[in-house]
């Protein structure tokens, strides 16, 4: 279940929470569960977030920081993806069938499982296929 504190600090202002990231960086935001439908995201940090089973729907996480966040389950129907960072995130049961602007490349540089949904014309990496979403 998320942090309320972290869900506020968030929801509230992604300037403010980044700086908050930047001076307690020893601090692991649990978001796990959040309700984010429609969130203003971008560039915010999200770096190795608890973020599974959270409901990203229609979230713009433009130039967002998501590296070693954790994903699983999470709804990302709808949401923006450009430029998002998602190096070595965990997708594995997410739902990203009608994510927008996400590319092949990105997701080469994910873990995820054969319950990932992708969107249409992009594929899972092989080793998804041979792995247990890791890398």
């Amino acid at each position: 279940m998320a942090n309320p504190v972290h869900l506020e600090l968030l929801l509230k202002n992604v300037n403010a929470w980044n700086e908050w990231r930047a001076s307690e960086s020893s601090v692991k935001p649990d978001l796990s569960e959040a309700s984010l439908y429609g969130s203003d995201l971008v560039m915010a940090n999200l770096s190795g977030v608890n973020l599974s089973e959270a409901n990203l729907m229609l979230a713009n996480l433009t130039g967002a920081d998501l590296r070693h966040a954790d994903l699983r389950g999470a709804n990302l129907v709808g949401a923006r993806l450009i430029g998002a960072d998602l190096q070595q995130a965990n997708l594995s049961g997410a739902d990203l069938s009608t994510a927008e602007d996400l590319t092949q490349e990105q997701i080469e540089h994910t873990r995820g499982d054969r319950k990932t949904k992708l969107p249409h014309g992009l594929r899972r990496p092989a080793r998804w296929l041979h792995k247990t979403g890791r890398p």
